[in-house]
């Protein structure tokens, strides 16, 4: 029985042609305007938040409390978008400075909504999940969407957070 045997070059061609295959799919998402259910557009104008809440979600033991409500403490919220997905979003704890946060909204892919904060690398959004109903526009995070200082320890805790604004 005769085997044979690929020249050694032809096997070097077939695994750089599929290296090359692999390293030339575009990897980058893009990045639009068009949800599945709404377009960053009707989102432009001045929102106020009713609800910011964050939930402890790192390792236990949790510290206590555990879950922080921005606005039912009398704090306050306000969100800031343009047409563009550029926004600016204020949140003022009761009895604390107001802390800005800012960078821009888009669908991936035209699926996910997701958030590209300034401070974060570029290319490296958070995800939430978002619902536009109305005059109401919601956002829910997951774990570690967030952080938060839940035992006044001057340590943010990795924290889930959930948003809720009526348009102004």
């Amino acid at each position: 029985m005769k085997t044979t045997t690929l020249p050694i070059w032809r096997i070097l061609s077939i695994f750089l042609a599929l290296f090359v295959l692999a390293c030339s799919s575009d990897d980058d998402d893009e990045k639009v305007d068009q949800g599945p259910d709404f377009a960053i557009s009707a989102l432009a104008g001045t929102w106020n938040a009713t609800e910011i809440s964050f939930s402890y979600s790192g390792p236990l033991p949790a510290p206590e409390p555990s879950f922080y409500q921005v606005v039912a403490e009398g704090g306050s919220g306000v969100l800031t978008v343009q047409s563009s997905g550029r926004f600016t979003l204020e949140v003022t704890p009761n009895g604390q400075s107001t802390e800005s946060f800012s960078g821009r909204m888009y669908f991936e892919d035209g699926e996910f909504f997701s958030i590209q904060f300034d401070d974060d690398p570029p290319n490296d959004p958070t995800y939430f999940g978002a619902t536009l109903s109305g005059n109401t526009f919601s956002l829910n995070g997951g774990p570690d969407t967030a952080e938060w200082d839940f035992d006044g320890d001057d340590n943010d805790e990795p924290a889930s957070v959930s948003l809720v604004f009526v348009k102004a």
